[in-house]
């Protein structure tokens, strides 16, 4: 599978093969054919030679599969809160500018501009084209153009880890707060997903059951993708899906 511009596609549907050329046409001069007694013989039939089957694991999404859009979810972030406290901000340089300075003023527009520089940092990655497709098959992370595919049966557990403001006397990123992360059902599952390595963490275990080692997606704040991430689950494996949890860092050396 891969994924398009325009969707999911199979393989072969976006890489068609070329048209094969009928045998005598090449080297064909144009013109009016010139009429001939001579008997010529008819090409002798090709046998058509099949190819190996494919695998018969299942290829293609059916009509229920769900696609969850992260990287949109974090542009309306940036535009709703970001558009709103920008335009607070501009307001407050605005009234400072024609009604003089205030330290009330400087304080709101200091507040506001603080808040527009959140939320420009929590929408990083809204032009990545990341997101999540959810199908009886499996579950599919894509990014940038690639499409990663994970069968529900290598899955043991998908949940929705957060942090809190502050953890361990350190600040947290807001774009690093929230994540969905699932975990691998044997320990041989990284050897067979490489291509997954950039998203793998191992950290403690969140709750009793679950190993530490975990692929973990993270996604802005403030929006409704929790809720579409369960409901999804719930949907293709609801056996599979753990809630929302408090992650647990590493501790400091």
């Amino acid at each position: 599978m891969k994924w398009l511009p325009g969707g999911w596609q199979r393989s072969d549907w976006a890489d068609p093969g070329r048209t094969t050329i009928p045998r005598g046409s090449r080297g064909q001069r144009g013109g009016t054919a010139r009429f001939s007694t001579e008997h010529v013989p008819e090409p002798e039939p090709r046998t058509r030679v099949d190819r190996q089957p494919q695998s018969q694991q299942p290829t293609g999404l059916s009509a229920a599969a769900r696609d969850v859009d992260v990287s949109a979810a974090a542009f309306r972030t940036l535009l709703i809160g970001g558009g709103v406290s920008g335009l607070l901000t501009v307001l407050c340089a605005a009234t400072l500018v024609n009604k003089g300075s205030t330290v009330g003023m400087w304080v709101w527009q200091l507040i506001f501009g603080v808040l527009f520089l959140w939320f420009l940092n929590a929408s990083r990655g809204m032009l990545n084209g990341r997101g999540f497709v959810f199908d009886r098959t499996g579950f599919y992370p894509r990014t940038r153009g690639e499409v990663f595919a994970v069968p529900w049966n290598e899955i043991t557990a998908v949940g929705i880890g957060s942090l809190p403001w502050v953890e361990q006397r350190r600040p947290v990123a807001p774009e690093r707060r929230h994540a969905l992360e699932f975990y691998p059902a044997d320990p041989g599952f990284a050897a067979r997903h490489p291509e997954l390595e950039r998203w793998r963490i191992e950290e403690p275990a969140p709750m009793h059951g679950l190993p530490g080692e975990r692929y973990r997606f993270h996604f802005a704040p403030f929006s409704g993708l929790p809720k579409q991430f369960e409901s999804a689950v719930q949907q293709f494996a609801p056996q599979q899906w753990v809630g929302s949890y408090r992650r647990k860092l590493p501790p400091l050396d």
